[in-house]
């Protein structure tokens, strides 16, 4: 429930920056707070404020994800200087979880080049994080490996929310011509 009405708050504020040249450093400044707060995706403030203003994606794009590496940098350094048994009370179920094991086997065989992975695919990105505390990984690198991985990841999601629905609607059109061509089975 809280989520929600904080998702609709920030979805009145895009509208309201949509035709101002602040738009996409507001939603860089966004996606710093929440991604260093955990409490709402980025691309929940990202795919809006796209399509709200097509025309600046790329910039949009950029921002979301200079914050989102800024966020997460600013988290590394939290839970590296909470220690691992303070990060364990505040996340008592992540030794357990899968996601745990799998990001820890990739970041215990590639290092930080898992971390720009995981950046770049919809899986989640706070056991990575806390990996990156445990081993210490220099802020610089967990910086530009999470840049480099949002910068794919929300490059490529503007991109398509930039061209929709124009683009889409040779799709959609499509499937209604054929839903209208034939008929539903046991009608003829």
């Amino acid at each position: 429930m809280l989520r929600t009405i904080l998702e609709n708050k920030l979805l009145l504020r895009l509208q309201r920056a949509a035709g101002h040249p602040y738009m996409p450093t507001l939603v860089g400044l966004l996606a710093l707070v929440l991604t260093a707060s955990m409490t709402v995706p980025v691309t929940s403030v990202l795919i809006p404020a796209v399509l709200l203003s097509p025309r600046r994606w790329r910039a949009i794009a950029l921002q979301a994800a200079c914050g989102s590496a800024l966020g997460a940098t600013l988290l590394v350094w939290l839970f590296h200087d909470l220690g691992w048994e303070q990060v364990r009370v505040l996340y008592p179920g992540l030794l357990d979880s899968p996601g745990w094991h799998r990001v820890a086997a990739w970041m215990g065989d590639y290092g930080i080049v898992a971390l720009f992975a995981v950046a770049a695919l919809p899986v989640p990105q706070t056991p990575a994080l806390v990996f990156c505390a445990i081993a210490a990984l220099p802020g610089t690198q967990v910086f530009l490996a999470i840049l480099g991985g949002k910068l794919i990841k929300y490059g490529l999601l503007s991109a398509l929310a930039a061209q929709f629905p124009a683009k889409f609607r040779v799709f959609l059109d499509m499937l209604e011509g054929r839903a209208a061509a034939s008929p539903p089975r046991g009608w003829g």
